[in-house]
C-alpha cells in the first residue's frame, strides 16, 4: 500500500507542471478580450447616448471603468454587467492588471489620482485620444499590448515585440 502511494505521489508531482503550462496565459488574454470589449461598449454608448465617454483604468491596474465622461466620472454608480440599461460599467480584473503605456513625446497618462484615462469616446465614434497604448500583464509572460484608433475609435492589439525583434 506504501508503495503504491509513493508511485502515485511521484506521478502527480510529476503531472503538476504539465497541467499548469497547458493553462498559459489564458488570464491574461481573457483581460485583454475584455479590455477590447469595453473599448467597443465605450463607442457604442458614446455614440447611442449622444454623449461623450470616458474609458479609465484603476491607478493600481486592477479595474477598469466605463462612464460618461463628466466631473462626477469617479463617483457614478457602476454595474458590473453590460446591459442595455447600464450608463457606467466597473470592471475588476482578477488575475492579470492593465496600464497605459505613455508615449516617449508625452507627458504621461491624464487621470484624477484613482482613474487613468485610456481613452474619452464621441458621439461620432471617434476617440480623443490617438494612439494610446494599454499592456495587459499576467506574471512572466510579456505583456500583451493594444493600442487605440482614435479616428476610428477601435482597437488592435499589436505584435510583441520580443517575438518580432523590436517593431511594433
Amino acid at each position: 500500500m506504501m508503495a503504491v502511494m509513493a508511485v502515485l505521489l511521484i506521478v502527480g508531482a510529476a503531472a503538476i507542471p504539465t497541467f499548469s503550462s497547458l493553462k498559459g496565459n489564458s488570464d491574461q488574454k481573457a483581460a485583454a478580450d475584455m479590455v477590447r470589449g469595453r473599448i467597443a461598449d465605450a463607442r457604442g454608448l458614446a455614440m447611442e447616448s449622444g454623449q461623450a465617454y470616458r474609458l479609465a483604468i484603476s491607478a493600481d491596474g486592477t479595474r477598469i471603468r466605463l462612464a460618461p465622461d463628466t466631473p462626477d466620472f469617479a463617483s457614478v454608480p457602476a454595474s458590473s454587467e453590460a446591459t442595455g440599461a447600464a450608463t457606467c460599467i466597473e470592471t475588476r480584473l482578477d488575475k492579470a492588471t492593465a496600464g497605459l503605456i505613455a508615449d516617449q513625446d508625452d507627458a504621461g497618462p491624464s487621470g484624477d489620482g484613482e482613474w487613468v484615462t485610456v481613452g474619452t469616446f464621441l458621439p461620432d465614434g471617434t476617440c480623443r485620444e490617438v494612439g494610446a497604448v494599454i499592456a495587459v500583464n499576467e506574471g512572466n509572460f510579456p505583456p500583451i499590448r493594444i493600442q487605440l484608433r482614435g479616428v476610428s475609435g477601435s482597437s488592435r492589439v499589436l505584435p510583441n515585440e520580443a517575438k518580432y525583434g523590436g517593431g511594433g
